[in-house]
Protein backbone atom coordinates (compact mmCIF):
# COMPACT_ATOMS: atom_id res chain seq x y z
CA UNK A 1 0.00 0.00 0.00
CA UNK A 2 0.84 3.68 -0.22
CA UNK A 3 2.92 5.69 2.39
CA UNK A 4 -0.61 7.68 2.77
CA UNK A 5 -2.77 5.13 3.23
CA UNK A 6 -4.74 6.33 -0.25
CA UNK A 7 -4.94 4.54 -3.91
CA UNK A 8 -5.24 6.36 -6.66
CA UNK A 9 -7.44 4.58 -9.26
CA UNK A 10 -6.71 5.04 -12.85
CA UNK A 11 -9.51 5.79 -15.34
CA UNK A 12 -8.36 2.35 -16.79
CA UNK A 13 -9.07 0.62 -13.55
CA UNK A 14 -12.43 2.31 -12.98
CA UNK A 15 -13.68 0.95 -16.57
CA UNK A 16 -12.48 -2.66 -15.89
CA UNK A 17 -14.37 -2.30 -12.53
CA UNK A 18 -17.76 -0.84 -13.87
CA UNK A 19 -17.25 -3.32 -16.77
CA UNK A 20 -17.03 -6.66 -14.06
CA UNK A 21 -13.75 -7.48 -15.80
CA UNK A 22 -11.92 -7.52 -12.70
CA UNK A 23 -10.77 -10.85 -11.19
CA UNK A 24 -12.46 -12.05 -7.96
CA UNK A 25 -9.64 -11.68 -5.92
CA UNK A 26 -8.75 -7.71 -7.22
CA UNK A 27 -12.44 -7.08 -7.45
CA UNK A 28 -12.60 -8.00 -3.52
CA UNK A 29 -9.58 -5.85 -2.74
CA UNK A 30 -11.17 -3.24 -4.60
CA UNK A 31 -14.45 -3.00 -2.85
CA UNK A 32 -12.48 -3.02 0.40
CA UNK A 33 -10.50 -0.17 -0.35
CA UNK A 34 -13.67 1.70 -1.18
CA UNK A 35 -15.46 0.61 2.42
CA UNK A 36 -12.24 1.46 3.76
CA UNK A 37 -12.83 5.07 2.33
CA UNK A 38 -8.75 4.55 1.45
CA UNK A 39 -9.68 5.28 -3.05
CA UNK A 40 -8.91 8.28 -4.61
CA UNK A 41 -9.19 10.22 -7.20
CA UNK A 42 -8.01 13.19 -9.05
CA UNK A 43 -9.85 15.73 -11.60
CA UNK A 44 -8.42 14.49 -14.81
CA UNK A 45 -9.85 10.90 -13.76
CA UNK A 46 -13.18 12.42 -13.32
CA UNK A 47 -13.02 14.09 -16.10
CA UNK A 48 -12.47 10.94 -18.18
CA UNK A 49 -14.52 8.99 -16.68
CA UNK A 50 -17.72 11.66 -17.34
CA UNK A 51 -16.98 11.91 -20.56
CA UNK A 52 -17.69 8.32 -20.93
CA UNK A 53 -21.46 8.67 -19.29
CA UNK A 54 -24.40 7.30 -21.69
CA UNK A 55 -27.00 9.42 -19.96
CA UNK A 56 -27.58 12.48 -17.64
CA UNK A 57 -28.94 10.16 -15.09
CA UNK A 58 -25.44 8.43 -15.35
CA UNK A 59 -23.52 11.23 -15.56
CA UNK A 60 -24.90 12.52 -12.30
CA UNK A 61 -24.71 9.34 -10.49
CA UNK A 62 -21.31 8.93 -11.73
CA UNK A 63 -20.34 12.38 -10.35
CA UNK A 64 -21.78 12.49 -7.03
CA UNK A 65 -19.96 9.24 -6.18
CA UNK A 66 -16.69 10.41 -7.47
CA UNK A 67 -16.80 13.73 -5.99
CA UNK A 68 -17.55 11.50 -2.43
CA UNK A 69 -14.04 9.84 -2.65
CA UNK A 70 -10.86 11.45 -1.16
CA UNK A 71 -10.17 13.85 -3.71
CA UNK A 72 -6.75 14.53 -5.05
CA UNK A 73 -6.19 18.13 -6.40
CA UNK A 74 -4.08 18.92 -9.51
CA UNK A 75 -1.92 21.97 -7.61
CA UNK A 76 1.06 24.11 -9.01
CA UNK A 77 3.28 21.70 -7.84
CA UNK A 78 1.73 18.64 -9.82
CA UNK A 79 1.55 20.63 -12.81
CA UNK A 80 5.26 21.30 -12.42
CA UNK A 81 6.21 18.08 -11.87
CA UNK A 82 4.38 16.57 -15.03
CA UNK A 83 5.86 19.20 -17.51
CA UNK A 84 9.76 18.08 -16.02
CA UNK A 85 8.26 14.62 -16.10
CA UNK A 86 7.29 14.90 -19.95
CA UNK A 87 10.21 16.46 -20.90
CA UNK A 88 12.38 13.95 -19.48
CA UNK A 89 10.28 10.53 -20.75
CA UNK A 90 10.08 12.56 -24.45
CA UNK A 91 14.24 12.64 -24.18
CA UNK A 92 14.18 8.69 -23.40
CA UNK A 93 12.02 8.47 -26.48
CA UNK A 94 8.66 7.84 -24.58
CA UNK A 95 5.78 9.30 -26.04
CA UNK A 96 3.20 9.63 -22.94
CA UNK A 97 -0.17 10.69 -23.39
CA UNK A 98 -0.83 13.81 -21.39
CA UNK A 99 -3.30 12.74 -19.10
CA UNK A 100 -1.50 9.88 -18.10
CA UNK A 101 1.57 12.05 -17.36
CA UNK A 102 -0.53 14.13 -14.75
CA UNK A 103 -1.88 11.12 -13.38
CA UNK A 104 1.26 9.91 -12.47
CA UNK A 105 2.58 12.86 -10.93
CA UNK A 106 -0.88 13.29 -9.08
CA UNK A 107 0.18 10.09 -7.46
CA UNK A 108 3.72 10.98 -7.36
CA UNK A 109 3.06 14.35 -5.35
CA UNK A 110 0.59 12.57 -2.89
CA UNK A 111 2.66 9.59 -2.27
CA UNK A 112 -0.08 7.10 -3.39
CA UNK A 113 -0.53 3.73 -4.76
CA UNK A 114 -1.23 4.05 -8.94
CA UNK A 115 -4.21 1.27 -9.32
CA UNK A 116 -4.29 0.89 -13.14
CA UNK A 117 -4.34 -1.12 -16.21
CA UNK A 118 -2.44 0.81 -18.28
CA UNK A 119 0.91 0.55 -19.45
CA UNK A 120 1.94 3.49 -19.80
CA UNK A 121 2.23 3.87 -16.01
CA UNK A 122 4.13 0.78 -15.94
CA UNK A 123 7.26 2.38 -18.44
CA UNK A 124 6.94 5.83 -16.44
CA UNK A 125 7.45 3.69 -13.44
CA UNK A 126 10.60 2.35 -15.07
CA UNK A 127 12.10 6.71 -14.52
CA UNK A 128 10.82 7.78 -11.76
CA UNK A 129 9.94 6.12 -7.68
CA UNK A 130 6.35 6.20 -8.77
CA UNK A 131 4.78 3.06 -6.68
CA UNK A 132 2.04 1.20 -9.37
CA UNK A 133 0.18 -1.62 -9.38
CA UNK A 134 -1.00 -3.31 -12.41
CA UNK A 135 -5.01 -4.82 -12.67
CA UNK A 136 -5.74 -7.57 -15.95
CA UNK A 137 -8.86 -8.59 -17.05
Amino acid sequence: MSNNGYVLVDTSAWILSFSNRLPKSTLEEFRALLTEGKVATTPIVVLELLGGARTEKDFQELREDMEALQQLPIIKEVWHRSYKLSFELRRKGLNIPATDIIIASTALHYNTLLLHHDRHFELIARYIPLQVKGITA
